[in-house]
């Protein structure tokens, strides 16, 4: 008589397939899903790596949820909500805010000299503290330019 040996600890845990593929399309995390199912996280992922099929359920659930929520977008952006009809615009037709800036006629930056207060512009420029003062023949080499 053949007599199958107990290997101790917990009975192998089922896990009911079409349960996690419905909380795959509720958007359920892998750690929630274990919670629900009952069984710790390391379990979960022990079977996740164990069963193919599991995966499968997983897969399919998450792709249904993403057909359920780009349904209900459309359904709202053709119902006229602007925002939804913007940002399917943006994301599945590749439209974009682009705003094309243009100058022309650009006129002379005129600098004023106030002569009431010779003292001050003379202790400016002694101290050379005045930005831009200089020949300009000290141009930096090293920086990359940025135009």
């Amino acid at each position: 008589m053949s007599e199958t040996k107990n290997k101790g600890g917990r009975p192998k845990a089922e896990i009911n397939l079409e349960q996690v593929s419905l909380l795959a399309k509720y958007g359920c995390t892998h750690q929630e899903i274990a919670a629900v199912i009952g069984i710790s996280y390391s379990t979960w992922k022990r079977h996740l790596k164990d069963n193919p099929q599991i995966k499968e359920s997983l897969t399919d659930g998450a792709l249904q949820l993403k057909a359920n929520l780009r349904r209900k977008q459309i359904e709202l952006a053709l119902k006229g909500d602007k925002t939804m009809l913007i940002w399917l615009g943006k994301n599945i037709l590749g439209q974009a805010d682009k705003q094309h800036i243009e100058q022309q006629n650009l006129e002379p930056l005129i600098i004023v000299r106030d002569t009431t207060d010779e003292s001050a512009d003379e202790s400016i420029r002694q101290s050379g503290e005045v930005s831009g003062s200089g020949s300009g023949s000290e141009i930096r080499k090293d920086l990359p330019r940025t135009h």
